[in-house]
């Protein structure tokens, strides 16, 4: 059984992906995560706070999930695309990556805004991690060479949760050209 903390982001994630940011209402958080009003406000002070914590608890269940598919690929290529699975499958079934393609646009105040922004680079800085060890796998194999500017890692890890972003969003099925495309732009980037 998840905690109730969990349960309350779980919701905060859902509810903005049917209704958007002023969908966030602490009733229907509550009524969503099946616990008292209260108990939200137990958790977390404000709106900001309920927003800022599903940021996070989005970005952890992510990079669970990533590190989770990685342990079964053995190769550079199983890696790629266990990646890519990932952040579409977490696309396709839930809010996480259009919240962090919004965020920017949230009517919050200075100091969240500020703390969002931390949250956001923290989460590249990850996904650049993730990356730069799947680009080491295909650099000991051959395929690959070692960028000269962290900055191609970044381009990668923005190419492919954007344009996964995009195409799933827009209804557009045929992903396996999308996965094809990514990997030949990752030979290309780094050869």
């Amino acid at each position: 059984m998840k905690e109730k903390r969990e349960l309350i982001l779980q919701s905060v994630l859902e509810l903005f992906m049917e209704e958007g940011i002023n969908g966030l209402k602490v009733s229907k958080i509550a009524s969503h995560a099946e616990i008292g009003k209260g108990t939200v406000y137990e958790y977390f002070n404000s709106k900001e706070e309920l927003f800022l914590g599903a940021v996070e608890y989005g970005i952890i269940q992510l990079g669970e999930a990533i590190t989770k598919k990685l342990k079964k690929s053995n190769t550079f290529q199983e890696s790629f695309f266990s990646l890519v699975d990932c952040i579409a499958e977490i696309t396709a079934k839930g809010p996480f990556l259009s919240i962090m393609s919004d965020s920017a646009n949230m009517p919050f105040s200075k100091e969240a805004t500020v703390r969002l922004k931390s949250i956001m680079q923290n989460a590249m800085e990850s996904f650049m991690g993730i990356m730069s060890e799947i680009i080491a796998k295909g650099v000991d194999e051959g395929l690959l060479k070692l960028p000269a500017d962290s900055n191609y890692v970044k381009a990668m890890v923005i190419i492919i949760t954007n344009m996964t972003l995009q195409n799933i969003h827009s209804g557009e099925t045929n992903f396996e050209e999308l996965r094809v495309f990514y990997y030949n732009a990752c030979l290309k980037l780094f050869s």
